[in-house]
């Protein structure tokens, strides 16, 4: 439900930005236009708008990067139920102002409440891990991930539905709501009803230890003693910046080779995203308990590797494009979950949240990193250089992660 209402804007973004662009009526928009402008050299109108949308969406992960860790730490000493209650109502709030963002800054700032509110993600990962035991723990966060993917793939499709419901756009074309306010409040909705199943269905905690007073925990990154924590999270940043810039540049592969319509490209992520609830849902609880994590992550690095290299060899053919693409979903629905438990393995069981907090944290560091960079591979180099800069990172993950230690 989380991941429904964040990713029903997916298939509205570029339009939103459009509209924003045709406006160009206040001091924000220039500070973000201006910064698009130098990072594309100013050579190419249509590069421009596309680093201006990756500016916008790497805001949001930022957020995420700076806010997980701390409602990890939060959710360890007040309880996962009161933290998760605390950020969907932020998330409420960010999307309401969403509906009213006829303004460019009101739009920018519900971005910023919901990125702030989005780190949430740590804390369900630390209440699967309350949940299961070591056995399970990779079980569980494969379900966790099938629902986040799930998500993902419902959201864009809701998005793209309520688009077309025009019964609000009258209250838009008089300068009061945003564009495609419809799909605004049906996040607002789905913002709602999550709030509604956390109150009801996540049992009540009671009172814990304080934890030690820290400012934030990324402010306190040298004093942890993991070691272990930090390799997985660090592994985690790579494999997440190398994947979603493969992810944010594929878009524009499929639009600029195959010249995919909008539509298309959406179904081509829903059997990405297919793939991914399957593995998840299926195949990782599967291996769960039989498989250790590690060797569990390894697997998925492999089958993302064969991906990529497909991709870069037969990517040029509709049925090797389509081939790779299988693999590199069904390696990813692998590698997540199996780093999401392998993390909650390597910390210890009082302080779950700061750990995924912190795990999640350097996620969401490379997914706020990577638009920006794998744009500037793209369009000053081509998909080929792109294809292999995440290759090549991947290949460095793989090895990376043989040096890791399981307890």
């Amino acid at each position: 439900m989380d991941m429904m209402g964040f990713s029903l804007l997916f298939p509205l973004f570029p339009r939103t930005i459009e509209v924003f662009l045709a406006k160009g009526n206040d001091t924000l928009f220039s500070i973000f236009y201006y910064l698009a402008q130098f990072l594309s050299l100013g050579e190419n109108e249509k590069y421009t708008f596309v680093l201006f949308g990756g500016i916008l969406g790497s805001l949001y992960s930022f957020l995420q990067f700076l806010a997980a860790p701390l409602w990890g730490r939060l959710s360890d000493d007040y309880g996962r139920r009161s933290v998760l209650l605390f950020t969907t109502f932020g998330n409420i709030l960010g999307y309401i102002l969403w509906f009213f963002s006829s303004e460019f800054w009101l739009f920018v700032l519900s971005r910023v409440i919901t990125g702030l509110m989005g780190g949430n993600l740590s804390v369900a990962s630390a209440a699967m891990a309350d949940e299961t035991d070591d056995k399970t723990r990779a079980a569980g966060m494969g379900l966790l991930g099938a629902g986040i993917g799930l998500g993902f793939v419902l959201g864009p499709l809701l998005g793209g539905i309520s688009s077309t419901w025009t019964f609000l756009d009258s209250f838009y074309e008089t300068g009061v709501l945003v564009v495609f306010p419809t799909s605004a409040l049906f996040a607002v909705i789905t913002s709602t009803l999550t709030f509604i199943l956390v109150f009801l269905l996540l049992k009540k905690e009671s009172p814990k230890q304080k934890s030690e007073r820290e400012i934030h925990p990324l402010l306190s990154i040298r004093k942890i003693k993991n070691q272990n924590l930090l390799q997985v999270s660090l592994l985690n940043l790579l494999f997440v910046f190398s994947f979603s810039g493969f992810e944010f540049v594929v878009n524009f592969f499929l639009s600029d080779y195959y010249s995919f319509s909008p539509k298309q490209i959406g179904f081509t992520f829903l059997y990405i995203g297919m793939v991914i609830i399957l593995v998840q849902g299926g195949v990782v609880r599967r291996l769960s308990g039989r498989w250790k994590e590690k060797k569990i992550v390894l697997l998925g690095g492999t089958f993302v590797v064969f991906g990529l290299l497909s991709l870069l060899w037969f990517g040029g053919h509709l049925l090797g494009l389509f081939f790779s693409l299988f693999f590199l979903a069904f390696g990813s629905a692998l590698v997540n979950p199996g780093l999401s438990s392998l993390a909650s393995l390597v910390s210890g069981k009082e302080e779950f949240g700061r750990s995924l907090g912190l795990f999640r944290s350097f996620g969401s560091l490379g997914r706020a990193l990577s638009p920006i960079v794998f744009a500037l591979f793209y369009f000053q180099k081509g998909p080929g250089l792109s294809f292999f800069i995440s290759l090549c990172l991947l290949l460095g993950f793989t090895y990376l992660l043989h040096r890791i230690r399981e307890n």
